[in-house]
C-alpha cells in the first residue's frame, strides 16, 4: 500500500528530527527486556523458541514494526514447523496488531480469523478473547461501529466466563469508546470508569492509561476541556514511563485537538506536530491520519491555507488507505468468507434438529398406538375383573366350609411341627459344621491363589529379564557391527592419509633439508625462500587431507549438529563470489553472480550452505581454464528441477547453480562423483591438489538439510553443479 512513503509536510521535519533522541529514551526502556530475550532466543529450540520470537514480536511493537514483523513470521513458521497450535495463534494475533497499527486491514483481519479459527479448534478461551476483541478494533478503525461492537461484547462474554480480568478490562475499554463515538456518553463513561478501576486492580498501567484517554475523549466532547487536559496529561506520563510510544502519539493527538478547540492555536500546533512525528516514525496510520486532521484546522484558522491544505490532502491520503474502497472490498470478502462458514454450520445443525424433530414425531405416533393399545386392555381387565367377583364370592363360601376341617387338621399340624423344629436343630448343627469345612476350605484356596499369583509374577519377571537379556544381546551385536565398521573404515582413513601425506611429507623433509646443508653456503634468499614457500603449500595440502577427513568422520557418525533458522541463499552466495573473486581473477577467471530470488529464504543452517557452495566454487575455479567465467546463481521455482509432487506442504524450491567451462565430465566420472576418495579424469589447470572428499562431503551436507544436489554435464563442454533446497509454505 505504500503507506511508509507517504509525503511528509516540511513543517513536521523539525519535530521529527527532535523526536529521534525521544526514541532512544523511549525504547531503552524496553531494552533490558528485549536484550533478555534476545539471549534467551540463542539457548532455546521448539515450542520454548517460538514463545520467545512471539515475545520479542509482542516488544517491538509499539516502536519498531519492522523487527515486530520480522519475529512475527519466524514465530509463524516455525510453529507451522511443529504444528504448535498455541505458538500459531499467538504469532497470528501479533502479526494482525502490527497490521492494523500500519493501517493494513485487510491483511491484519485475515491474521485475527486464522487466529480465531486456530483458538476455537484448541477451545482456549484467553486466545479467542483476544481475536474477538482485535478482530473489533479492526471494525472499529474502518467505522464500522455495530460489527466492533459485537466482537468487542463477544470478547468480554468469553473473558467473563473464565474469569480473565484483564482480558474484560481492555474489552470494557473499546466498548466504551464505540459509545463515545456514537455519542452515547453516559454509557460511555459507565464501560469505561469500570474498565479502569479493572485495569488498576490488574497493576496494567497501560490499560489505566488507556482507559483515562478515553474518559478525557468524553469529556471533551462534552465541552469540559479542563477534565479532558487532566485526564490525557495522566495518560501521557503513564506512557512515556512505559515507553509505549503509539499511546504516546495518540494522546498527544489528543491534547493538540483540546488546545485547538479552545483557540490554543500555539499549544495545539507544538502538540499535533509531536503527535504527527511519533505516528510516522512507527507508522501508526490512525494517529497520523487524527493528527493531520488536527493540524488542517490548526493551519486554516492561522490563516495559513496552502500549509492546511497540504495536511488536509495528507489526511486524505492516509484516510484512503484504511477506509478506500479496496480495502472495504476485502475486508467484505473476508466477511463474506466468515458468513459462508457460519451459514455452512447453521445447515449442519438445522439438519441434525430435523432429524431430531422427526425421531420426535416418529416416538409420538408410537406412543399414541400404545395408549389405544393400553386402554384396550383395561376395557377387558375391567369386565374380567367383574365375573371374577362373583366366582371368588361362591369360593368364599366354599373356604369357609373348607376351614372347618383345616382347624382340625391344624392341631395335627402343630404337633408335626414340633417334630420338624427339632429336626431343624440336627439340621442346623450338621450346617454349622459344613460352614467350618467351608472356610477351612476357601482359606486353602485363597493360599494356592496367592502362590499361583506369585508364580505368575515371578514367571514375568523372568520373561522380562530374558527381554532385556536378547535386546542387550542384540545392542550388542549391532554395536560390535558398528566398530567392526568404524575399525574398518579407520584402517581405511589411516591408509588413505598415510598414501596422500607419504609425498608432501617427502618433500617437506627434503626440502629443509636443502635448506639446512646449503643456506648461507650455495642457496641464496630467493631460493630459500622458494624452498619455504613450497613448504608452506605442501603444509597447506596436508592440512586440507587432515580437515576432510575429519569433516567426512564427524558427518558419518552423526555428530553433525544442523541449526534450523531462516537462511538467504542469495546473501549466502554472494558472500562465496565475494570471498573467491580474487582467487579466481589470480587464474584470470570471472565470477559471474545472478540472484533471481533476492526475498527468498529456507530453514537450514547459513554456516553449512556457506561451505556447500564455498565448496562448488572451488571447484569451479580449480577445473576452469584461464580467460574463462564461472556463472553463479539463485533461482526460485514452485516446482521441483527433477519432477515429482510436492510432499509433506512443501510447495517451493530455490536452487543455486554453479556453471563452468571446464572440460566436463566423462559417463565413468559421473557415476562416481560423489563418492568418498573418487578420483576423475579432469585435472586441476592450476595444478591444484584435490583430495577426493570433497565432492562427498557437499553431499552430506545437502541431504543433512533435506535438500539434493546433481550435476549436469557434457564431456568438454563444461559442467553445472545444482543445490536444490525445499522451502516449506507459511
Amino acid at each position: 500500500m505504500g503507506i511508509r512513503r507517504l509525503y511528509l509536510p516540511i513543517s513536521a521535519l523539525f519535530w521529527l528530527l527532535v523526536c529521534q533522541f525521544a526514541a532512544y529514551s523511549l525504547s531503552a526502556q524496553n531494552k533490558a527486556v528485549i536484550d533478555s530475550l534476545k539471549r534467551e532466543l540463542s539457548t532455546v529450540q521448539g515450542e520454548k523458541r517460538v514463545q520467545t520470537l512471539n515475545s520479542l514480536c509482542w516488544e517491538y511493537r509499539t516502536f519498531d514494526q519492522n523487527r515486530a514483523i520480522e519475529y512475527g513470521l519466524q514465530a509463524l513458521g516455525l510453529a507451522e514447523q511443529l504444528q504448535f497450535k498455541r505458538g500459531m495463534a499467538s504469532a497470528l494475533n501479533n502479526l494482525g496488531i502490527v497490521y492494523r497499527r500500519r493501517g493494513n486491514y485487510p491483511q491484519a483481519l485475515d491474521y485475527h480469523l486464522k487466529a480465531l479459527k486456530i483458538s476455537e479448534e484448541n477451545k482456549d478461551s484467553a486466545d479467542i478473547g483476544q481475536a474477538l476483541n482485535r478482530i473489533g478494533l479492526i471494525y472499529q478503525g474502518q467505522g464500522n461501529f455495530s460489527s466492533a461492537l459485537e466482537y468487542f461484547q463477544r470478547s468480554r462474554e468469553v473473558y467473563s466466563k473464565t474469569g480473565e480480568l484483564h482480558g474484560v478490562g481492555n474489552a470494557m475499554t473499546n466498548i466504551g469508546e464505540i459509545y463515545s463515538r456514537q455519542a452515547n456518553y453516559s454509557l460511555a463513561l459507565e464501560y469505561l470508569v469500570k474498565s479502569q478501576a479493572i485495569h488498576e486492580e490488574t497493576n496494567y498501567l497501560d490499560g489505566v492509561a488507556e482507559s483515562g484517554l478515553e474518559i478525557g475523549m468524553v469529556y471533551g466532547k462534552q465541552g469540559n476541556t479542563t477534565l479532558a487536559l487532566e485526564y490525557f496529561q495522566q495518560a501521557l506520563k503513564i506512557y512515556e514511563r512505559s515507553g509505549n510510544r503509539s499511546g504516546i502519539a495518540q494522546t498527544l493527538s489528543a491534547i493538540g485537538a483540546v488546545y485547538a478547540q479552545t483557540g490554543s492555536l500555539r499549544q495545539a500546533e507544538d502538540y499535533a506536530m509531536r503527535s504527527y512525528t511519533f505516528a510516522s516514525e512507527i507508522g501508526e496510520i490512525e494517529w497520523m491520519k487524527q493528527a493531520s486532521k488536527t493540524l488542517s484546522t490548526i493551519f486554516t484558522a492561522k490563516k495559513d491555507f496552502r500549509t492546511a491544505l497540504e495536511y488536509q490532502l495528507t489526511y486524505s491520503r492516509l484516510k484512503d488507505s484504511t477506509t478506500g474502497e479496496e480495502s472495504v472490498r476485502k475486508i467484505a470478502d473476508l466477511e463474506a468468507m466468515l458468513a459462508s462458514e457460519k451459514r455452512q454450520a447453521q445447515i449442519e445443525l438445522l439438519t441434525k434438529e430435523s432429524e431430531i424433530q422427526q425421531l420426535i414425531r416418529n416416538s409420538l405416533a408410537v406412543g399414541l398406538v400404545l395408549v389405544f393399545v393400553i386402554a384396550y386392555v383395561l376395557f377387558r381387565s375391567n369386565h374380567q375383573q367383574k365375573k371374577a367377583n362373583q366366582l371368588l364370592s361362591r369360593q368364599n363360601e366354599e373356604i369357609l366350609r373348607q376351614q372347618k376341617m383345616l382347624e382340625e387338621q391344624a392341631s395335627e399340624i402343630q404337633l408335626a411341627n414340633t417334630e420338624l423344629h427339632e429336626a431343624n436343630i440336627n439340621l442346623k448343627r450338621q450346617q454349622d459344621v459344613l460352614e467350618e469345612q467351608t472356610r477351612e476350605i476357601e482359606l486353602a484356596n485363597n493360599e494356592l491363589l496367592e502362590l499361583n499369583v506369585n508364580l505368575e509374577h515371578n514367571q514375568k519377571i523372568l520373561g522380562d529379564q530374558a527381554s532385556q537379556i536378547e535386546l542387550a544381546n542384540n545392542e550388542l551385536q549391532e554395536r560390535n557391527t558398528q566398530l567392526k565398521a568404524v575399525n574398518e573404515q579407520m584402517n581405511e582413513f589411516l591408509g588413505i592419509a598415510a598414501h596422500d601425506l607419504k609425498n608432501p611429507l617427502a618433500s617437506i623433509v627434503m626440502s629443509s633439508s636443502a635448506i639446512r646443508r646449503y643456506y648461507g653456503d650455495r642457496m641464496s634468499k630467493e631460493e630459500m625462500l622458494d624452498n619455504l614457500a613450497g613448504i608452506e603449500i605442501v603444509a597447506e595440502r596436508m592440512r586440507l587431507i587432515i580437515h576432510n577427513l575429519l569433516e567426512l568422520n564427524s558427518i558419518e557418525s552423526g555428530n553433525l549438529r544442523v541449526a534450523s533458522e531462516p537462511v538467504s541463499p542469495g546473501e549466502i552466495m554472494e558472500k562465496v563470489v565475494e570471498d573467491w573473486s580474487p582467487k579466481a581473477a589470480n587464474k584470470n577467471i570471472t565470477i559471474r553472480f545472478d540472484n533471481q530470488a533476492p526475498d527468498k529464504f529456507f530453514m537450514g543452517d547459513p554456516n553449512i550452505l556457506y561451505q556447500i557452495l564455498e565448496n562448488l566454487v572451488s571447484n569451479a575455479v580449480k577445473y576452469s581454464p584461464s580467460m574463462r567465467s564461472v556463472w553463479v546463481r539463485v533461482v526460485a521455482s514452485e516446482v521441483s528441477a527433477l519432477g515429482g509432487s510436492p510432499q509433506n506442504g512443501i510447495q517451493h524450491y530455490i536452487r543455486m547453480e554453479i556453471q563452468d567451462e571446464g572440460p566436463g565430465l566423462s559417463a565413468d566420472d559421473k557415476s562416481k562423483l560423489f563418492s568418498k576418495f573418487a578420483r576423475l579424469s579432469a585435472q586441476p589447470t592450476g595444478g591444484e591438489h584435490s583430495t577426493g572428499l570433497g565432492l562427498s562431503i557437499v553431499k552430506k551436507l545437502v541431504e543433512a538439510m533435506h535438500g539434493r544436489v546433481w550435476c549436469e554435464s557434457k564431456l568438454g563442454k563444461g559442467s553445472t553443479f545444482i543445490v536444490e533446497m525445499p522451502v516449506a509454505s507459511v
